[in-house]
């Protein structure tokens, strides 16, 4: 740490001063209020007001003081975007992570392999809570908005959001008329978008929206691995009776039913970097000895994914009362040719939510929320092994739950100063057992179980988050915080117990609007500080990567910094500039870690003392150019470019022969034109356009093979989207 301390510490000092300089320039100038300040744009060009609720109230992005990125899904249905990993892939300060059960995220470093505990990046739909990483690669459908809140947000959203928040929003039910939306779309690897959308009126007091959605291609990898077969069915039902009431229903059914994600041999030479063995070549490296797969082993992946909403608002006048529940029933089942190995996993979950908060209305002196929230989840009844290896794991009881009391409220000290507090208190328990078991190679029947050791415990946490927030003028604001935040225990796949993870965080920050709004910069920079951080990796036993997945506590600390500064420019009506900068720093403690073992228990050492978090791209740089061409008619053609570089990075904790992928960069382009009088518009999309192939996850498989994930390869379409 010592030999970066100063950048850090210039980083934060720089990001400061750049956002004061320009800001009391700006003071000096007399220009009306920014959009989003309880006024119109003063400008034909300004920059569009983008609305908001990461701190649990409608609020101007430019007034929230903490790190956000918003998506909207009018944006992502140009560009062939259907899934969450996808669409928030290029937010600076953002690393997606692929596995074969999904995808999960990274938030300024730190986040899951997907392979042990939870994530420390929380990911909510419609405000629910999902923990599972083929949801977040699954479809979405009708979506209004992404919320891609960094740094933690252990007060409002609790226990696994160290890293951050993800929250999906999707449209609402309208009362005032009917209305409608089809979209069709078709691209390379076969693939074929369709969503339909219905918005009715069924009275002046309620209202329903029902939405279906497909989307399909074939498989990224030449064995067909890598492909999507998902169906997204959704209804909602809006009854607003009076200005005071108003209740929200959903029901939502998600069902995916692939080939399953994909894996390619990294330690090969192929001029195809998508290139997969096929199965009647599939080799069991554990053995050495070929096993012929096809046609009995061919992998399918199956997910179906049931769930409930009910949101329910009341003014009371001085504050609005939320009651919100959500409900979900889950099962994934999978045989998947994954890492050398053919793996099966029988998962179901049934989970229950429930959260009652209170939120002082607009207008409010004190500006202040406060609610309770209580979480069940069960595992139990998973069964998991890989085949030609002949042990299993079977859940026998797998159970969560985490009680929570929180509250939040800003406080005016002067006109332009305020500050913040909240606090959270948090009980989490968990009951525990694994059996272990063998299976039968022939029939794949698991059998002979032994009855494991149950665990259960319980964990009690009080987070809290102090901020000043400082409003320089009408239109730039600085901001510091100073947040603690904790990822729960449990118990990882050898039986084994980890402790929580805690995590100390400092940000300043601002956020800033020149020239009538046309132009806004905002900085931020962070240093956080883990205690207990938790960290899952395979280790190998007996020059072969079993499924010995193992999660631990890193002790000391480990130490996470950075800076991120972006930017967008209305150079005029029809053009549009975007441009961020982001730095990553991270440093492990002093520690050493057994992750290759001989089968009579010897084993050999990584030492990651000093070494950064892998995952984490020392710089991130994203750049895009818009321009609208205006036709006769109001017709518009609009033509886009955008590009992400980054640095290089370890692609996995332990570092090997093709661990780490280098320095790369990746180009997107689209092509829209639109004829708003028939509500029509068409979009041309390019992604990945030079075919860059860049490697998401690595692993080993035995002494000799490694295998990884790899991005999109180049996909190309067009969109139809009409609007009645």
């Amino acid at each position: 740490m010592q030999r970066n301390l100063p950048l850090a510490i210039g980083l934060l000092v720089a990001t400061s001063g750049a956002a004061l300089v320009p800001a009391f320039a700006t003071a000096q100038e007399a220009t009306p209020p920014m959009a989003g300040g309880g006024q119109e744009a003063n400008s034909a060009s300004a920059l569009e007001e983008i609305i908001v609720t990461a701190e649990r109230r409608v609020s101007n992005i430019q007034r929230t003081p903490i790190s956000i990125a918003v998506k909207t899904g009018a944006d992502l249905a140009q560009t062939g975007t259907v899934d969450l990993a996808k669409a928030v892939e290029d937010v600076p300060a953002v690393q997606v992570q692929k596995s074969n059960t999904g995808a999960s995220f990274y938030i300024r470093g730190i986040g899951s392999r997907g392979v042990g505990g939870s994530s420390p990046v929380s990911v909510n739909e419609d405000g629910i809570y999902q923990q599972q990483p083929d949801l977040i690669s699954g479809a979405f459908a009708d979506l209004d908005r992404i919320e891609v809140l960094r740094g933690p947000q252990g007060t409002l959203y609790g226990r696994n959001a160290n890293g951050g928040t993800v929250n999906v929003i999707t449209k609402n039910p309208d009362l005032d008329g009917y209305s409608g939306d089809v979209t069709v779309g078709f691209g390379n690897y076969d693939t074929v978008q369709s969503q339909a959308v219905l918005n009715a009126p069924l009275g002046p007091t309620l209202a329903i929206r029902i939405v279906g959605d497909l989307e399909q291609h074939s498989g990224y990898l030449t064995n067909g691995l890598s492909d999507r077969d998902d169906k997204v069915l959704r209804g909602k039902a809006l009854w607003k009776p009076n200005d005071r009431f108003s209740l929200l229903v959903s029901a939502e059914e998600f069902f995916t039913d692939s080939r399953g994600p994909g894996n390619v041999l990294i330690s090969a030479v192929r001029d195809n970097p998508w290139y997969s063995a096929p199965y009647d070549s599939f080799a069991v490296v554990f053995t050495g000895d070929p096993v012929f797969c096809s046609p009995n082993c061919q992998p399918y992946y199956r997910v179906r994914n049931k769930q409930y909403r009910a949101e329910a608002n009341y003014d009371l006048g001085f504050a609005t009362l939320t009651a919100l529940t959500g409900i979900q029933r889950y099962r994934r089942h999978y045989l998947q040719a994954f890492a050398g190995g053919l793996e099966y996993d029988d998962q179901p979950l049934d989970q229950e939510s429930y959260e009652l908060r209170l939120t002082s209305n607009e207008g409010a002196a004190i500006k202040w929320v406060a609610g309770a929230y209580a979480l069940n989840q069960d595992y139990s009844g998973e069964t998991k092994y890989v085949y030609h290896i002949d042990s299993a794991t079977y859940y026998a009881i797998n159970k969560d739950s985490s009680r929570a009391a929180f509250g939040q409220a800003s406080v005016p000290l002067t006109d332009d100063l305020s500050l913040t507090g909240g606090v959270r208190y948090t009980q989490d328990h968990y009951d525990k057992r694994l059996d272990d078991g063998t299976v039968d190679g022939s029939t794949g029947v698991l059998e002979s179980l032994t009855t494991g050791t149950l665990h259960s415990k319980g964990y009690a946490k009080v987070t809290y988050k102090g901020a000043l927030e400082y409003q320089l003028d009408r239109a730039s604001m600085l901001y510091a915080q100073y947040s603690t935040g904790f990822r729960s225990g449990g118990v990882d796949e050898n039986g084994a117990t980890f402790g929580p993870e805690t995590i100390k965080a400092f940000e300043v920050g601002s956020k800033n609007r020149f020239f009538d709004d046309r132009l806004q910069l905002n900085a931020s920079a962070y240093y956080y500080r883990y205690g207990g951080y938790q960290l899952d990796y395979i280790v190998s036993v007996g020059g072969a990567s079993t499924d010995q997945i193992t999660t631990s506590n890193v002790p000391g600390t480990t130490k996470v910094w950075g800076t991120e500064l972006e930017t967008q420019f209305r150079a005029s009506h029809a053009d549009l500039i975007t441009a961020s900068v982001s730095y990553e720093g991270s440093e492990f403690s002093d520690v050493t870690l057994a992750t290759s073992c001989t089968s009579a228990g010897v084993c050999s050492y990584t030492d990651l003392g000093g070494r950064s978090l892998p995952r984490t791209p020392r710089w991130t740089l994203n750049g895009g150019y818009e321009h609208t061409f205006d036709i006769d008619g109001g017709d518009t053609i609009t033509t886009h470019v955008d590009t992400q570089y980054k640095s290089a990075y370890d692609a996995d904790l332990i570092s090997f022969t093709h661990s780490r992928q280098g320095a790369y960069a990746l180009f997107n382009a689209r092509l829209t034109y639109s004829r708003p009088d028939w509500g029509v518009s068409v979009s041309a999309y390019v992604n990945n356009i030079t075919n860059r192939a860049v490697l998401e996850q690595a692993n080993t498989a035995g002494p000799v093979n490694r295998y990884g994930v790899l991005n999109d390869p180049r996909t190309f379409g067009l969109v139809l989207n009409g609007h009645f």
